[in-house]
């Protein structure tokens, strides 16, 4: 699927068939965007002709497009840069299936045209289609500007996702601290699992907007290059909360462990002082238990007997209760 939204002779118009495109672009506006989103991961004839013929993409940037892998990049050729940059859109089931939810973004840039090309609907790319199409002397006034919304988006998911994870952190630590239960652990690993992924697939991202902060590069003029100096600088920070999230995760673990080991420890006090309270009771059973004749069927008579012993019982578990109650032991 393809779309294209362009500035020619003053007026903004958008289109959506590619050899429309086509033929819009050998006619040099101002500025094109076209976003291409790939169909079963493939690109159609007429979408493959617009890249090839029109724009004079290299083949190796098509192929960087039908096989997207987890790394950024950005190369400069003759008459354009391709990058691809990664982000985030997260799934319901995220924490299970992270993998799924991130995508790669190609980029084309040139003089006068960006294409973007991806594998996945995203959500931001037709946010910001709309926004030009409803403001284009605004979202559509340069090409950095185009750009620099469209990787700010990229890079902004980032931080939305560490926001769902220091919710999903705040929220089990509460629970943790409650009553700790064998789930809560499941939970803490995927989440170590997720801060992991995201900090493999984000640390590597920085170095791709380097080239438009750099004042000899071909896109972007230094009047504009502040605004890739703010991604820059954004992405760095990113990896910093990162960091400080993966120590968090790893405290919560902690804080789990201790919590279990707390628990443990009410169980194991209740269990002693019950079997602490018994053991009189165990000891005088096990007396009068024995097979022969006591003094005390003389004083109290066998039935008498009986009371006695289970008075005596009474009367030790009452002084046991008692001074375990002075301790504070329970």
């Amino acid at each position: 699927m393809i779309k294209a939204i362009y500035a020619f002779n003053g007026e903004f118009r958008s289109e959506t068939d590619a050899a429309a495109i086509a033929e819009i672009v050998t006619k040099n506006p101002r500025l094109i965007w076209v976003d291409i989103l790939l169909e079963n991961h493939d690109l159609s004839h007429e979408e493959t002709l617009l890249l090839t013929d029109a724009f004079k993409f290299h083949e190796l940037s098509l192929e960087d497009c039908l096989f997207p892998q987890y790394y950024p990049k950005m190369e400069e050729f003759e008459n354009y840069v391709f990058g691809a940059v990664h982000g985030i859109q997260l799934k319901p089931n995220y924490l299970q299936e992270f993998d799924e939810s991130i995508y790669e973004l190609n980029v084309f840039a040139g003089k006068g045209f960006v294409v973007t090309v991806h594998t996945e609907e995203l959500f931001f790319i037709e946010t910001i289609y709309e926004k030009a199409k409803a403001r284009p002397q605004i979202e559509l006034k340069s090409l950095a500007n185009i750009m620099y919304n469209i990787f700010n988006k990229v890079v902004s998911s980032y931080e939305f996702s560490l926001e769902k994870i220091d919710d999903k952190i705040d929220a089990l630590e509460d629970a943790i601290l409650e009553d700790p239960e064998q789930k809560h652990m499941e939970e803490i690993l995927n989440i170590k699992k997720v801060i992991l992924a995201i900090r493999k697939i984000a640390e590597s991202q920085q170095m791709s907007y380097v080239y438009f902060t750099r004042s000899n590069n071909s896109i972007i003029s230094k009047e504009h290059a502040a605004y890739f100096r703010d991604i820059f600088f954004q992405c760095a920070r990113i990896n910093q909360s990162i960091v400080i999230r993966s120590q968090m995760i790893s405290g919560l673990l902690e804080v789990y462990m201790s919590s279990v080991t707390v628990k443990l420890n009410e169980v194991m006090k209740l269990l002693t002082i019950i079997a602490t309270l018994l053991l009189p009771v165990l000891i005088i059973s096990g007396y009068f238990g024995m097979n022969v004749k006591f003094p005390e069927y003389a004083l109290f008579g066998e039935e008498g007997s009986w009371f006695f012993a289970v008075g005596i019982m009474l009367v030790a578990i009452m002084a046991l209760l008692i001074y375990f109650k002075k301790k504070k032991w329970f």
